[in-house]
């Protein structure tokens, strides 16, 4: 299982809305092969943590070399107690696992108070209150200081993954 590119590599923690990401082979992939997540720390697989994903589903079954999957929610991600990140792969029937992966990036998904749409703290540029560079950590909790959506005082209206709508 050789892949060669993946996209988009991000999603908020609420899913993905029907926004679908792709993996993608040079070469035609055999239909038991499913996309996997998982949890790294410190550059090395953590099987242990892994319990904390919800892992995708593919869409469709026959031998292609696209996967394509909607990101799922991922509602147990900040009970990891440690810095770490997402890494998106592939994993055969048997259990072989590619040597290919990418980060993947799970922004926390943020209401307004009072139960309005969603704020200027579930954007995916950097900067979004969230520690761990282009991955989802669980160090850094607390409150978006980013100033607005993208950092000029522009405040986004609605999730820049969800439009709100999951809210």
């Amino acid at each position: 299982m050789n892949f060669v590119d993946a996209h988009p590599l991000a999603s908020c923690t609420n899913g993905g809305n029907g926004r679908k990401v792709s993996l993608i082979a040079n070469q035609s992939l055999p239909a038991d092969v499913t996309p996997i997540f998982q949890i790294h720390t410190a550059g090395s697989h953590r099987p242990d943590l892994d319990q904390f994903l919800v892992q995708p589903t593919k869409d469709g079954w026959g031998a292609t070399s696209v996967i394509r999957f909607s990101s799922p929610a991922q509602p147990f991600l900040h009970q990891v107690k440690e810095d770490f990140t997402v890494k998106l792969t592939a994993r055969d029937s048997s259990g072989r696992v590619s040597n290919n992966n990418w980060d993947f990036q799970y922004v926390q998904h943020k209401k307004k108070e009072g139960g309005g749409q969603s704020g200027g703290g579930c954007g995916w540029q950097g900067g979004n209150g969230w520690q761990g560079g282009n991955s989802f950590s669980s160090s850094g909790h607390g409150a978006d200081t980013r100033g607005g959506f993208g950092g000029k005082g522009q405040v986004q209206r609605d999730c820049i993954f969800c439009g709100g709508i999951l809210d």
